[in-house]
């Protein structure tokens, strides 16, 4: 809980193994990154956890997906001279892995966007400067939370039935449509979205040492305007 509300002062003792990081992110974020600003840049923890977001994403695309969907999709490519007639059956044989291939750019470009943010906010709001590999592995573990996020989602797509099930709000609005506005106002409201974004906040704390309360100010307003952003010009 002191990871949530104290103040970034300390410094880490000791050096936990990788595997007890990925574990420790979700239950003692602060004492993690405490030791990745005091630790040399590593690899393993970006890499990984961008591995995983990219395998969880396959799975609740190959869940969300089936040939019905792909047909319509090919056939209004089609429909707009966008693909040939004759090439119906090598686009559609190739469409859930040119798929897979894009929801893992996403979560590449993703994270390297988030990393981009901290170092942004650090420097031009907390006037501190933040090496870009550093946010880098604060938002490579970070998210660990979004892979969580996608398997608690293929299971409520699994229980309801509903590909436009999330663990968010918009849950709780069973028979309307994902494209209602209401549906996707409440959609931002997503347990594993906020969760990721205050490991962030902490992230970023620890690494700049000024308050947690200073850091999620910054990080949770841009979440909340790129989110609302994304809703008006849907």
């Amino acid at each position: 809980m002191s990871d949530f509300t104290s103040s970034p002062t300390q410094t880490p003792t000791g050096t936990t193994s990788f595997p007890a990081k990925l574990v420790n992110i979700f239950v003692a974020p602060g004492e993690v990154f405490d030791e990745v600003a005091g630790s040399p840049h590593r690899l393993l923890n970006w890499l990984v956890p961008i591995s995983l977001v990219c395998l969880t994403s396959i799975l609740l695309l190959a869940a969300a997906t089936d040939q019905k969907q792909i047909a319509a999709a090919v056939s209004d490519l089609v429909d707009r001279g966008a693909v040939a007639s004759t090439q119906v059956d090598a686009v559609t044989a190739g469409w859930k892995k040119v798929s897979a291939l894009g929801v893992c750019l996403v979560a590449v470009a993703g994270t390297i966007w988030s990393a981009l943010v901290i170092c942004l906010i650090g420097r031009l709001f907390l006037k501190t400067k933040v090496p870009f590999g550093k946010a880098l592995e604060v938002a490579g573990l970070a998210s660990l939370i979004l892979a969580l996020g996608t398997v608690v989602t293929l299971a409520l797509v699994a229980a309801t039935g509903n590909l436009a099930a999330r663990p968010a709000l918009s849950l709780l609005l069973r028979g309307f449509p994902s494209e209602d506005s209401l549906f996707s106002l409440l959609g931002i409201v997503d347990v594993f979205h906020i969760w990721t974004v205050t490991v962030l906040a902490i992230g970023l704390s620890r690494l700049t040492r000024v308050s947690l309360k200073e850091s999620s100010f910054w990080v949770f307003g841009y979440w909340l305007f790129t989110r609302m952003a994304l809703v008006l010009l849907a």
